[in-house]
């Protein structure tokens, strides 16, 4: 009977274990593909101002709209590739999210970028002011734009990945969204370069790498302010000869730094235009084989006035030294800067200099740019003023030559010896010849410029005149594509470096100097630089100093030949 009871067969059969199913269940994410996703949410949704801008300035251009709107998402998600790391992947997506978000916010509600000068603006501001920038629409907008990170963050978990595997995943991530980037500018170049020379506004539009640069940019700057290095004086035991006998007349040097010149469309050079027809009539000597230190103005223009070589050339050890002006001034030549472009670079800063752009009342010139007949308007002035102690002189005319895209603008109705020209800034939308037309008056102008000026010298007979010009890089007129310049030096073709070099010397320079014009035309056919500026200016103006290298001299050997100078 107990075998009957109730419990005597019972034994314990284990039930199958159920689960409830929370969050924590769903898949486990990729920390890449977190990064993947989070690009392209904040490209899509805190960029609707860079797509109007881009769909309003490149109507109908259907692959520059998606190659821009590409770029733009490869940049977002390098930003979240390089911060993918577990511990700080989510943290730096929301910050980068809401500094996006509030840069839109600013847009959309008051029209404004956050650039470099902004972002200087609201750490000046006083808490009153900013209190009044503060509002509920504003947080309610942030509030919305931030709803899906936040819920991203949230529900999306992200797996542990081994170090070591993690990394290689993370460097071939790298890697191939900067071989993306490359392919993607390399192949639309053409189209890339004229938009954002044309449109720079439009990238303090996008989102939120604009934003981020400029806080990059804003940070350099407070840090250079907290620590300033210290002005390296060089040329410091600079000395200039006196003259040979006390009735030699001094020296009057113009150099003209020209503006996106190439050398191979100048007429002296061979070009089948003749785009030079003046200096063609004249006594001047062109360096055929002349290269630029850089492929940009504020690259080669510190650089050609620098005592480093093209190589050699970092950009921050040159701005904070002495250059070719600075020590040529200390030695004791009357330094000054006439500039028609956008500015000297940080070159001219301690000579006498002045700004014929800024000017508001001169018929040539038009919305901020002026043509460069006002060089030549301004150089009888400083022709006529006193020579004060017999000094020799140096002026240095800086042009807007043949700066692009706009080459129409830098030519007078009277130079226009090409039609019909592009006046697009988009230059892929013209035809190229077109484009070289209108490149092409534009070194007639120059012609036109630098034949004006070697009279004005020819007629200064109280000075051994002469002028020296150079271009400070050249220009791509569409040959394969390319337009502008700009390119990094080691693929750039060779219509961004080959440059005009040019040299006339007064009859009074020449038998003051002792001039053999045949060894002059004889180095012409040398290669010459960038490099080769400030050694030249040195000996020119016979200044003495351990920084001078006599082998990187354009003239010196030909000087001061009592028997072959003519």
């Amino acid at each position: 009977m107990s075998d009957l009871t109730p419990t005597a067969h019972l034994q314990t059969v284990p039930l199958p274990r159920q689960t409830i199913a929370f969050n924590h269940s769903s898949p486990l994410w990729h920390p890449l593909w977190f990064a993947f996703v989070g690009a392209l949410a904040m490209t899509l949704l805190l960029n609707t101002p860079f797509f109007d801008a881009i769909q309003a300035r490149a109507a109908g251009q259907y692959s520059l709209q998606l190659s821009l709107v590409s770029l733009l998402f490869l940049l977002n998600f390098l930003l979240l590739t390089l911060f993918s790391f577990r511990p700080v992947q989510k943290p730096v997506f929301l910050l980068l999210f809401l500094l996006g978000s509030t840069a839109l916010y600013f847009n959309t509600s008051y029209g404004v970028v956050i650039d470099k000068s902004m972002l200087q603006n609201a750490l000046e501001t006083d808490p009153a002011e900013a209190q009044g920038l503060l509002s509920g629409g504003m947080l309610w907008q942030l509030t919305k734009l931030m709803l899906f990170p936040l819920l991203a963050v949230t529900v999306i978990r992200t797996k542990i990945v081994r170090n070591k595997r993690f990394l290689l995943h993370w460097l071939a991530a790298i890697l191939l969204i900067i071989l993306t980037l490359f392919s993607i500018v390399t192949i639309n170049y053409s189209q890339l370069a004229p938009f954002f020379r044309n449109f720079r506004e439009v990238r303090y539009l996008a989102l939120p790498v604009s934003t981020l640069s400029a806080t990059v940019s804003l940070a350099n700057n407070i840090r250079k302010t907290a620590f300033p290095v210290s002005f390296n004086q060089l040329g410091l035991d600079a000395k200039q000869l006196p003259a040979a006998t006390s009735s030699t007349k001094p020296k009057l040097i113009v150099l003209v730094v020209g503006e996106t010149a190439r050398a191979d469309h100048f007429g002296l050079n061979g070009y089948v235009r003749n785009t030079t027809p003046q200096l063609s009539a004249l006594p001047v000597y062109s360096f055929k084989q002349a290269s630029s230190c850089g492929t940009a103005t504020a690259h080669s223009l510190p650089c050609m006035f620098s005592a480093l070589s093209r190589t050699d050339y970092i950009e921050s050890t040159a701005k904070n030294s002495s250059n070719v002006l600075d020590i040529l001034q200390h030695a004791g030549v009357e330094v000054s800067w006439l500039d028609n472009n956008s500015g000297c670079k940080g070159v001219c800063d301690r000579v006498p200099s002045e700004f014929l752009f800024e000017q508001q009342n001169n018929s040539s010139c038009d919305k901020g740019q002026c043509l460069d007949s006002v060089l030549s308007e301004r150089l009888p002035v400083y022709l006529s003023k006193a020579n004060t102690a017999t000094k020799d002189r140096l002026i240095v005319l800086h042009q807007l030559g043949s700066h692009g895209p706009e080459y129409y603008r830098r030519s007078a109705i009277t130079d226009k010896a090409f039609v019909p020209e592009c006046q697009n800034k988009q230059l892929q939308l013209c035809s190229q010849q077109d484009v070289i037309n209108a490149y092409d008056n534009s070194i007639i102008a120059t012609d036109q410029l630098l034949a004006t000026v070697i009279k004005q010298l020819s007629a200064a007979k109280d000075y051994q005149t002469a002028m020296l010009y150079v271009s400070d890089h050249g220009e791509s007129l569409g040959e394969n594509g390319i337009y502008l310049h700009g390119l990094p030096y080691w693929m750039a073709p060779t219509a961004q470096t080959h440059i005009p070099l040019l040299w006339w010397m007064s009859e009074n320079y020449i038998t003051g100097q002792k001039v053999n014009t045949s060894c002059i035309q004889q180095q012409t056919e040398q290669k010459a630089s960038h490099d080769n500026l400030f050694h030249t200016l040195l000996a020119i103006f016979n200044v003495q100093t351990t920084m001078r290298e006599t082998q990187l001299e354009l003239f010196s050997q030909c000087q001061n030949d009592l028997s072959a100078y003519k």
